[in-house]
């Protein structure tokens, strides 16, 4: 005689719970890697964008009218791409910073924050320097600049 069909009543195998931690632990460190590379992703958005023009606002500013004599000041950049207008962060690939024409009289640090020397006198001149990241073979990226003033009392 034939044997008879067996079935078997064994549980469905199931992963043990230090897989399933581990599976866990590489999507959290894949999500967190997300952020950590959002320079690298700017970066990549930005490469085909150039830095046709800027402005720098406020255009011209007193320093006796701002708390205590610090003025912020911002680079507004027109793109050959969108988004354009946008503001220049001085950030690869449109590398860059700021610089006052008379450090006796006023001094700006690389996110446009100017204050004025106690006890300076006069205008100086606020620039604004970005590259422009020009694109394409043999293509060589120039500076752009814009300009403001910064009266100190």
């Amino acid at each position: 005689m034939a044997n008879p069909l067996r079935l078997s009543l064994r549980k469905p195998h199931r992963p043990k719970a230090s897989l399933c931690k581990s599976c866990l632990a590489l999507a959290l460190l894949a999500v967190a890697g997300c952020g950590a590379n959002s320079n690298m992703m700017d970066q990549m958005m930005n490469s085909n964008r150039v830095l046709q023009s800027m402005t720098v606002a406020p255009a011209t500013a007193d320093g006796q009218n701002f708390m205590n004599g610090q003025v912020a000041f911002t680079a507004m950049g027109t793109f050959s791409k969108p988004p354009s207008p946008a503001m220049v962060n001085f950030m690869a690939p449109f590398s860059g910073g700021w610089s006052v024409s008379n450090q006796n009289m006023a001094t700006i640090d690389q996110n446009g924050m100017a204050q004025c020397v106690h006890g300076a006198v006069g205008t100086v001149t606020v620039t604004a320097q970005a590259s422009s990241n020009a694109a394409g073979p043999g293509a060589m990226s120039t500076a752009v600049n814009a300009t403001a003033t910064l009266t100190c009392p």
